[in-house]
C-alpha cells in the first residue's frame, strides 16, 4: 500500500537537515508537507488513469469509451443500473452469438431485469426424429401432474403446444418455429434476512403476527396482511448457464417448495435448489433455527374444524408448516408460546416504502445536523432491540440499548432540551407493539432539537478486555424493517423566538399514523417507510391535529395513507412516493377520497402517484400521476409538468400534461372537425392503468402493460409518470429491443413477455 502520510517527503531528508529545521521552527517541514499533499493529488490521478484502463474498475464516464474500443453499441442508461456489465461481456456475447444463454445474459445486462429465453419451436407438438428424441415433449398433458399444469404459459412449462401463427413481436402469439420469447420480471425481490450487528451477532428477524383464530396460527406479515412470498434470486455461475425457476425472483409456489423439501428428506441428488443456497424461508423458535427436515410447505387455507376456523397444523412438536402463497405459518400446540422469528423475501416494483434496502446514502443526506460539533449538547444515541441479551446501560458492553421503543422515547423526553440531538436506532426487524398513545410517550421536540427514529444497525467495536463500545452517529441502515403497531404522537414545544425542532422517521413499517399535536413543530420528515398500513387498508398516515403553522413536511420514498396537514402553512414536499390506495376504482376523480388535504401548504411533488384528491394552496409538480381531482387555491403560482391531471381539476398552468397535451394536438390537427366526442374519447383512452391499486399487492402502483404510452412514456425525457419514474422502464425496454437486433439469430423473431 502506498504511503500517503504528509511527512513522507520530509522523512527522506538527511537527519541533520531535519534537526536543523526543528531548531528553526520546522518551516521546511511545513513546505514539504504542502508538496506531499500536491504529490498525493498527482498520484491519485495516476491511479485513476490506471483504473480507467479496465471496465471493472473504471469511472462511469469511461464506460462508453471502452465500449467504443470493443465495438459495443451504445445504449441508454437506466435507473440505478449501469451498462458496465454489457460492455464487459460484449466479447463473450460474440463468442457464443445467437445462443439462448447469450440472449438471456444480454437481456439482463441491458435492462437490469432478470430474463429467461425460450425457443418456442421446442414446445411444439411434432413428429420426432429418432436421432433427436425429446422424451419430455409429449403431445398430451398429464392430468395427474398438477405441478406441470400450473406452469403452463410460463417460461418453465413442459407441455407441448399446437402452432400459433400470430405475430409474437406484437405480443399476439408464441408457439411457432421462428419464435423466440424473452420472459422478463419487473417485480423485484427484497430479502428480509435475520439481523446481525457486528460483534453482537444475531439480533433477530421478522416476528409473525398472531392470527385471530389462535396463537398457533401466524401471519408472516407483521401488519397482518396476506403476503405472497418471493424467491431469493440466485445468479448463474457462468454466462452459458440457462436460467431456471429457482434462479428467478418469482412468486413462490407451494408444489415446487413441497417437492424440494420432500426431495431433501429423501436424499434426492438434485434437491435443495430453494433451500440449500439462500433459503426462501428460515424459521427460528426461541432462537433455535428449525432444520429443513422439520419444515413443511403446505396449503394453509381456512378450514372448519369442530365448528371453528383452523389451518393445517404439524402433528409433532418442533415442526412448522408454512404457506408461501398466503403468507401463513402454523405451529404445534406445544410451540404456541415460543418466540417465532422468520426471514423471507417479498416482492415490490421499486424500493419505495419500508424495506431492507441499503439506505446509507439516504441516511447520510439528513445526518449532518446530528454530527455538528458546535451544538449546545452532545449527540445522544440509543439502540432498541427485542433481544434481551443485548439490553444494557453499560457503555463498555455496547450500551445504551433498551428493550422497547416506549422506553427509548421516555429517555429522549427526559433529556429533550432546546438544540438537543438524538437518534433512536431500531436494531432489528421485530414488531414493537407497545401502546405509544399516552401522555408519557408523546414525543417532545423542543426548539432547534433534532430527533431521528431510524431502522439501522449500530455496530459495536471490540476495544479489548471483553469490552465493546458503540459510537454515536455510526449507523448501518440496511437489512432491517422494524414494525411499529401504534400511532406516534409528536409535539413541538419551540418558543415563538426559536427555530422549530425536527423529527425524522426512516426505514419504518408504521401500522398507525404520525399525529402532530398542538404546538410548534418545525419539520417532519418521513423517509423510506410505510405509514398507516393496516391489515385491512392503507389508513391515515399523517395528521396535524391542531395548530402547527410553521410546519414543513417532507416525504421521500414513502408509502403512506391520507395526509391531513391541517393548518400547517409551510412546504409539503413529496418525492418518489405513493399516496393512498384505490379499493373502489369507480373511475370518478371527483368522488375519490381526499388523500392530500393541505389547504394552507405549498405543495412540491416529484415522481409521485396519488390515489385520491388533492387540496393545497400552491403546487409545483413534475412527472406525477393524480387519479383524483386537484383543487389548488392560488392558480397564478406554480406549474404542473409532465403529469397526468384528471378532468375537473383546478390547477395553475400545465406543461405537457396528459390528457391536455393529446387533446390540444388532436384539436390542432382536426381544426374545425374536432368535436366534444373526440375530446371525450381521448380522455377515456388516456388514463392511467395499474397492475394493482391495493397496498398489500406486490405490484402496487405499477403501471400495467395496457396503460397508454402517453403515460408510460409521458414523463420528462420519455420516462413514465408516477412513483416508478426512477426505474426508467421505457429506457430498459428500448435497450432490449435495440440489442436484440444485433444478437438475434437470423430468421428468428423475438417477443418480449412480461411475467410481472
Amino acid at each position: 500500500m502506498r504511503d500517503t502520510s504528509l511527512d513522507r517527503l520530509y522523512r527522506l531528508l538527511p537527519g541533520h537537515i531535519r534537526a536543523s529545521d526543528a531548531n528553526e521552527g520546522r518551516q521546511l517541514q511545513a513546505l514539504m508537507e504542502i508538496l506531499a499533499s500536491e504529490l498525493e493529488v498527482v498520484e491519485g490521478d495516476i491511479d485513476a488513469l490506471y483504473d480507467n484502463w479496465f471496465i471493472e474498475t473504471c469511472e462511469d464516464w469511461v464506460v462508453p469509451y471502452i465500449g467504443d474500443l470493443v465495438g459495443a453499441r451504445m445504449l441508454r442508461p437506466f435507473g440505478d443500473g449501469s451498462l458496465r456489465a454489457y460492455v464487459a461481456n460484449t466479447l463473450s456475447y460474440r463468442q457464443a452469438k445467437g445462443t439462448l444463454a447469450v440472449i438471456e445474459q444480454l437481456a439482463r445486462d441491458v435492462t437490469g431485469w432478470p430474463a429467461v429465453g425460450v425457443e418456442f419451436f421446442r414446445r411444439l407438438i411434432q413428429a420426432q426424429n429418432v436421432n433427436h428424441v425429446r422424451l419430455g415433449n409429449l403431445a398430451t398433458v398429464s392430468l395427474r401432474d398438477a405441478d406441470a399444469a400450473s406452469l403452463i404459459g410460463s417460461p418453465f412449462e413442459t407441455a407441448a403446444q399446437s402452432v400459433d401463427v400470430r405475430d409474437i413481436a406484437k405480443g399476439q402469439g408464441r408457439y411457432n418455429i421462428p419464435n423466440l420469447g424473452l420472459f422478463v420480471w419487473r417485480i423485484q425481490s427484497f430479502s428480509l434476512p435475520f439481523a446481525y450487528d457486528g460483534t453482537s451477532g444475531y439480533l433477530g428477524g421478522i416476528i409473525p403476527r398472531e392470527a385471530a383464530i389462535g396463537p398457533g396460527f401466524r401471519l408472516l406479515d407483521p401488519a397482518g396482511r396476506s403476503l405472497r412470498l418471493f424467491n431469493r434470486q440466485r445468479t448463474e455461475s457462468a454466462i452459458g448457464q440457462l436460467s431456471t425457476e429457482a434462479n428467478m425472483p418469482v412468486p413462490l409456489r407451494r408444489r415446487a417448495l413441497a417437492a424440494d423439501l420432500d426431495g431433501l428428506r429423501a436424499g434426492a441428488a438434485r434437491a435443495g435448489r430453494y433451500f440449500l443456497t439462500r433459503p426462501v424461508i428460515e424459521v427460528r423458535l426461541d432462537g433455535t433455527e428449525i432444520p429443513l427436515a422439520k419444515l413443511h410447505c403446505c396449503n394453509l387455507e381456512d378450514r372448519i374444524e369442530g365448528g371453528n376456523t383452523a389451518w393445517n397444523r404439524p402433528v409433532a412438536a418442533g415442526h412448522v408448516h408454512f404457506d408461501p402463497e398466503l403468507g401463513r405459518l402454523s405451529l404445534h400446540a406445544s410451540d404456541e408460546q415460543k418466540l417465532v422469528e422468520v426471514a423471507y423475501a417479498f416482492g415490490a416494483p421499486h424500493d419505495i416504502g419500508g424495506g431492507p434496502t441499503d439506505r446509507r446514502e439516504a441516511v447520510a443526506s439528513w445526518m449532518e445536523p446530528f454530527l455538528t460539533e458546535d451544538a449546545p449538547t452532545p449527540l445522544w444515541q440509543i439502540g432498541v432491540t427485542r433481544r434481551a441479551e443485548e439490553v444494557t446501560n453499560d457503555p463498555d458492553q455496547g450500551g445504551p440499548v433498551v428493550g422497547s421503543l416506549a422506553e427509548a422515547i421516555e429517555l429522549w423526553n427526559a433529556r429533550a432540551v432546546a438544540g438537543a440531538r438524538g437518534i433512536i436506532a431500531l436494531l432489528d426487524s421485530a414488531s414493537y407493539t407497545d401502546d405509544l398513545t399516552d401522555a408519557d410517550h408523546l414525543i417532545d421536540i423542543p426548539g432547534g432539537a433534532h430527533l431521528a427514529i431510524v431502522a439501522a444497525g449500530w455496530p459495536a467495536e471490540d476495544i479489548g478486555g471483553g469490552a465493546r463500545r458503540r459510537t454515536a452517529g455510526i449507523l448501518s441502515p440496511q437489512d432491517r424493517r422494524p414494525h411499529i403497531a401504534s400511532d406516534l404522537h409528536v409535539k413541538g414545544t419551540a418558543q415563538a423566538s426559536e427555530t422549530g425542532g425536527t423529527l425524522i422517521l426512516d426505514g419504518l413499517l408504521l401500522e398507525g399514523a404520525v399525529l402532530i399535536e398542538d404546538g410548534d413543530l418545525g419539520r417532519l420528515e418521513l423517509r423510506h417507510g410505510t405509514y398507516g398500513l393496516g391489515a385491512a387498508e392503507l389508513a391515515t398516515g399523517m395528521a396535524v391535529l391542531a395548530s402547527n403553522t410553521r410546519l414543513d413536511i417532507r416525504l421521500d420514498h414513502a408509502i403512506i395513507g391520507a395526509i391531513e396537514a391541517g393548518d400547517a402553512a409551510g412546504v409539503l414536499s413529496i418525492c418518489d412516493s405513493i399516496i393512498g390506495e384505490d379499493r373502489i376504482a369507480d373511475g370518478d376523480p371527483a368522488a375519490m377520497p381526499v388523500m392530500i388535504d393541505a389547504p394552507d401548504a405549498d405543495l412540491v411533488l416529484g415522481r409521485v402517484t396519488v390515489f385520491g384528491r388533492v387540496a393545497g394552496r400552491t403546487i409545483e409538480a413534475d412527472d406525477s400521476i393524480f387519479t383524483g381531482s386537484l383543487t389548488i387555491a392560488r392558480r397564478q403560482q406554480g406549474c404542473l409538468r409532465f403529469s397526468y391531471v384528471p378532468e375537473g381539476s383546478r390547477t395553475p398552468r400545465r406543461y405537457r400534461c396528459a390528457p391536455d397535451l393529446q387533446i390540444a394536438q388532436t384539436k390542432e390537427r382536426l381544426q374545425a372537425a374536432f368535436s366534444p366526442a373526440d375530446e371525450q374519447a381521448i380522455r377515456e383512452r388516456v388514463q392511467p392503468a395499474f397492475t394493482s391499486t391495493f397496498a398489500e399487492h406486490y405490484a402496487f402502483a405499477q403501471l400495467a402493460r395496457r396503460c397508454p404510452p402517453e403515460i408510460t412514456e409521458g414523463g420528462e425525457g420519455g420516462r413514465e409518470m408516477g412513483a416508478m419514474n426512477g426505474l426508467t422502464n421505457p429506457m430498459r425496454l428500448a435497450n432490449l429491443r435495440d440489442a436484440l437486433d444485433e444478437y438475434l439469430p437470423f430468421g428468428l423473431t423475438a417477443g418480449i413477455i412480461f411475467e410481472t
